[in-house]
């Protein structure tokens, strides 16, 4: 009797709910809709325009590319925020919310 109480409760425990199953499948499409944020701020940002600048913004800019956080771009490199966004609008770095 105890070892098939414990296989059932083995099976339950392993066995997903459906409350899981919905919350890993909106972690997933969070994670698609923020892939395609990044690939659309690749595409859109002028990397010619990137790669004049000089360090630190090179990187910063780079960094929001990838991140798309400007706060944390911000911090992390030591450029200015203002500085930051306003070179951010020239870089052509579009802000997408995801």
């Amino acid at each position: 009797m105890k070892a098939s109480r414990d296989i059932a409760t083995a099976q339950t425990l392993s066995a997903p709910t459906s409350s899981a199953r919905r919350m890993a499948e909106q972690l997933g499409d969070y994670l698609k809709r923020l892939e395609e944020a990044k690939e659309l701020r690749r595409r859109s940002a002028d990397w010619a325009y990137i790669e004049s600048r000089p360090e630190p913004l090179r990187t910063a800019l780079k960094l929001l590319v990838e991140t798309g956080d400007l706060w944390y771009s911000s911090k992390l490199s030591g450029v200015p925020l203002d500085e930051l966004n306003e070179e951010r609008k020239r870089a052509r770095i579009p802000l997408v919310v995801a």
